[in-house]
């Protein structure tokens, strides 16, 4: 799983140990620093408003989606960052990256622990433990089995890879605020490589906590394979999340690419009701200067009973920033040194019959949210040591959390990192 633990480097700024590195002990006390600016007067909302309750923790809100949990919001904010890495010859590395942040209430004024990992490599298999960002799926900018949107995750993963595919496992613990405090989510995925095509499945679990039922080692491992109380009740054993992806390089269009991804809410019955109203999907067509990406959520995505809090890392939803019940077209074009895009989304307010094992049905068609989204992205490199990133963004509700109201959203943001 290569591009699993590429994306957490890439996360920080950082390249993989070189090879020069082989037999000896190395640090970069700096291997990367970075201011970020950014100001905001947003129109943020709970998922969960009192026209549609919902049971997912977090906000709605464009400053925070693929960002990895970096602080966000209404208001105004600066933090710098910084990055370090150590090991021993390619096989043996260490990064953290700390984050000091001042600003309004929505960034408040703390020091954070970012992330702090240890990952060991030989050949094809790798070992890594601690505090980690990641992204699991194909899409260029959506993923729904895990996204850029949830924050970094206490984690211990074993993986293995080849050039024909890749084998990972990974159990975490996810951060509060939870419904059951403590509680672990487990991550079992597989790639396959066929040529210009790569195929994957995923499994997503969660389980365990403080008050939730204690499973033993055995009945640990059969969770997995089988739910052992699909209650929905205070002895419900598990939350599943489970999918598969694609992603196809086409020849002889300039590196275009095709990809999708489907996520369902557990196993249901009823597959074409399943498919229809209760699976997320992400589509995509990326071509070197052009994306255009579609998705589509689920009614009830990443919302569980009695895990009221639903699918979330540390307040942030893991999939798709959107939440439930939520289509989107996004487009962007990519110039030489800025990127516009604009997203169109719709939030329904419907509601729906769905007890276990039974058809779904949609009983009410309510008013829905629609947000009209315009932005830019642009960087430049100053030297061969610094770069300089901003972006901004306005939105436009209407129907402001199923209601007769229109709100507006805009701001920005400036990043400034360097590198030795």
């Amino acid at each position: 799983m290569k591009l699993f633990v590429l994306a957490g480097l890439a996360g920080l700024g950082i390249a993989a140990p070189a090879r020069a590195r082989a037999d000896s002990a190395w640090i970069t006390p700096i291997d990367q620093a970075a201011l970020h600016v950014a100001a905001y007067d947003e129109a943020d909302r709970p998922y969960s408003v009192p026209s549609h309750a919902r049971d997912l923790t977090g906000e709605l809100a464009i400053s925070c989606e693929h960002t990895e949990g970096r602080p966000c919001g209404d208001g105004i904010g600066t933090y710098g960052e910084l990055a370090s890495r150590a090991g021993f010859g390619d096989w043996l590395s260490a990064g953290t990256r700390v984050r000091a942040r001042l600003g309004t209430d929505h960034y408040g004024s703390d020091i954070d622990l970012d992330r702090a990992h240890l990952d060991a490599h030989y050949r094809g298999f790798e070992l890594e433990l601690g505090r980690d960002a990641f992204v699991i799926g194909p899409g260029a900018r959506t993923n729904i089995g895990w996204s850029d949107h949830a924050p970094p995750l206490d984690f211990v993963r074993a993986s293995y890879a080849n050039k024909r595919g890749g084998l990972f496992y990974l159990v975490g613990r996810l951060r509060s605020p939870q419904t059951y405090p403590g509680n672990l989510v487990t991550i079992a995925r597989g790639e396959l490589h066929l040529g210009p095509l790569t195929l994957g499945g995923m499994q997503l679990l969660q389980l365990e906590g403080d008050g939730a039922p204690h499973l033993g080692p055995w009945a640990f491992i059969e969770e997995h394979v089988t739910r052992s109380d699909p209650s929905a009740g205070p002895t419900d054993s598990s939350n599943r999340r489970v999918g598969i992806d694609a992603s196809w390089r086409i020849a002889g269009f300039g590196g275009a690419r095709f990809y999708y991804e489907l996520m369902f809410e557990d196993w249901r019955r009823q597959f074409a009701d399943a498919l229809r109203y209760d699976a997320d999907h992400v589509v995509g067509l990326e071509f070197p200067e052009i994306l255009i990406e579609w998705q589509k959520t689920g009614f009830r995505s990443m919302e569980h009973d009695p895990r009221l809090t639903g699918f979330t890392n540390a307040g942030r939803a893991i999939g798709s920033p959107l939440g439930p019940d939520a289509q989107a077209l996004y487009v962007s074009l990519r110039a030489h040194l800025i990127t516009p895009w604009a997203e169109f989304a719709r939030l329904a307010n419907d509601t729906y019959t769905y007890d276990f094992h039974q058809p779904i049905v949609r009983t009410s068609d309510g008013l829905a949210e629609f947000r009209v989204r315009i932005g830019l992205r642009g960087g430049r490199t100053l030297s061969p040591h610094l770069r300089l990133e901003a972006g901004a963004v306005t939105e436009t509700i209407f129907h402001f959390a199923f209601q007769h109201a229109e709100r507006h959203s805009v701001g920005g943001d400036v990043v400034l990192a360097w590198r030795p």
